[in-house]
């Protein structure tokens, strides 16, 4: 790399970095001198010492009504990066919270198929020792009711994650019911000819809404504090309106 790359890296342009280097070597001198060692024309030299003059690299005498150029030394060159370094350093807490402050696309993704299903179910129980709320379906569960009873509410019980489920009074879901204390769940139960609902949702984490469809098999995750949020208020409201089972 040569020298007119170097300064050019540390934030001149090219012809400031031309009449920068050539005033350096040539020492005190006048832009004249400076233009034709640099073979950049005498005006847009006179231009670009203006500019390396504002920037600290270049300071200007005058004697005998003569104007006199005098080029810092690079070590100036290193002083100011650092300097403009620090000042990012300083600002930057303030620049990244910019982010924060913008709505953030929520994260979406797709389970499709039994086995996706299954993937699902097994992706909230990524929280041990908190709790998931959740709107459960007449339907049956998904997948088999193996998987359910063998794998799932075991490992939500060896996670110790309990599950506070609205549900519609059933006759498919009374055996359920009955089993709510053992496998660490707590229900509420509402009309099922005014609350029968095809999908499952379930709320997890301090972010993520699981939507399970099981007639068509699908399967969606998302990932959103403020969807997340919204939906578990309501949830909330729901819960304390409902009386408990007695």
């Amino acid at each position: 790399m040569n020298h007119l790359d170097t300064l050019i890296k540390a934030g001149l342009s090219p012809k400031e970095a031309s009449v920068y280097l050539a005033s350096y070597e040539l020492g005190e001198t006048t832009a004249s001198r400076i233009a034709q060692k640099s073979g950049i024309k005498r005006p847009t030299t006179y231009m670009e010492l203006e500019n390396l003059i504002k920037k600290g690299l270049v300071s200007q005498s005058e004697r005998r009504n003569l104007k006199y150029y005098n080029a810092q030394s690079p070590k100036v060159i290193l002083a100011i990066l650092d300097e403009n370094k620090k000042e990012l350093e300083q600002n930057m807490a303030s620049l990244l919270s910019l982010g924060s402050a913008i709505d953030k696309k929520p994260s979406v993704r797709y389970f499709e198929g039994e086995d996706g299903i299954k993937e699902a179910y097994r992706e909230t129980l990524s929280t041990p020792n908190q709790e998931i709320q959740s709107w459960f379906s007449a339907s049956s569960s998904v997948g088999s009711e193996s998987f359910q009873e063998k794998y799932y509410i075991p490992e939500r019980q060896k996670k110790n994650i309990w599950i506070r489920a609205i549900l519609p009074d059933s006759q498919e879901l009374k055996p359920y019911i009955l089993k709510n204390s053992e496998q660490l769940r707590k229900s509420r139960t509402l009309d099922s000819k005014k609350f029968n609902l095809e999908n499952e949702i379930l709320l997890y984490g301090k972010n993520k809404t699981a939507i399970l469809n099981y007639d068509d098999r699908l399967g969606i995750i998302i990932e959103s504090s403020k969807i997340h949020d919204a939906i578990k208020q309501i949830f909330e409201v729901m819960w304390e309106m409902i009386p408990e089972e007695k």
